[in-house]
């Protein structure tokens, strides 16, 4: 089984409930004029749903795609999304040629596999179903900040659990590796979730856009737009089209 597998399970609102909607509607406020006049738009990597449901309430005309059943369970029981998921491996998506018009990618859901050609074959099968003039917007950590401040243990609560992460960085700054361990105060319990992602960087993502055959819009360094500063940047927020 391989990490994504594992990972995206009943533990994920656990370790991640701090990303929630007023976040999700924050940046569609944000960036949702990219946009406008482009339908429908695909969640890619949806999973509870909380981006799906931001575009909605916005008024676009959306759907969600993700690996894991359990959160788009989650996702339907959570927000009513039924009718609007399939569940589906990102590199192999059952839709239909230049169908969609626009695509958002949120929250580091990229770099998930451990062959670059495979994350490629991602990038690929998002040009392939949009439409011409079509937009893709991806979201991803900063690999050069988070390589220079790396927090390599941290410990926080969430949900009623414990949780304590200790994060390394990989074959010479390729891979972002985190491990995780989410304790039960009361009861005990005890969960695992290890985390293994591509750690790609500004320049990377850029060039590997470009060869699926995206134009380079924008590229902005945090949810609020601002411009993208190497090193500074909390995160690689790019705006391309097809």
């Amino acid at each position: 089984m391989e990490w994504y597998e594992a990972a995206f399970d009943q533990m994920y609102p656990i370790l991640y409930g701090h990303r929630n909607l007023d976040e999700a509607l924050a940046v569609i406020d944000e960036f949702g004029d990219v946009f406008i006049d482009r339908s429908p738009i695909l969640d890619l990597a949806s999973g509870n749903g909380r981006y799906l449901e931001a575009l909605l309430r916005k008024d676009f005309e959306a759907f969600g795609l993700d690996l894991s059943h359990y959160l788009l369970r989650n996702s339907v029981d959570e927000w009513g999304h039924s009718g609007r998921l399939v569940q589906a491996d990102m590199r192999v998506l059952p839709i239909v040629d230049a169908s969609v018009g626009g695509v958002l990618n949120m929250f580091t859901s990229f770099g998930y596999f451990l062959a670059d050609t495979d994350n490629l074959v991602v990038l690929r099968e998002i040009h392939r179903i949009l439409k011409t003039g079509g937009v893709f917007l991806l979201d991803f950590i900063n690999a050069s900040k988070v390589s220079a401040d790396l927090l390599e243990e941290t410990e926080r609560e969430s949900g009623g659990f414990e949780i304590q992460e200790k994060r390394r960085i990989e074959t010479h700054g390729k891979y972002l590796v985190k491990d995780a361990s989410l304790v039960n105060p009361t009861t005990g319990q005890r969960e695992k979730i290890s985390e293994r992602l591509r750690l790609y960087t500004k320049n990377e993502l850029v060039v590997m856009l470009e060869s699926a055959g995206f134009k380079i819009r924008e590229v902005c360094g945090d949810y609020a737009r601002t411009l993208f500063a190497d090193g500074v940047s909390e995160r690689v927020i790019i705006v391309s089209e097809k």
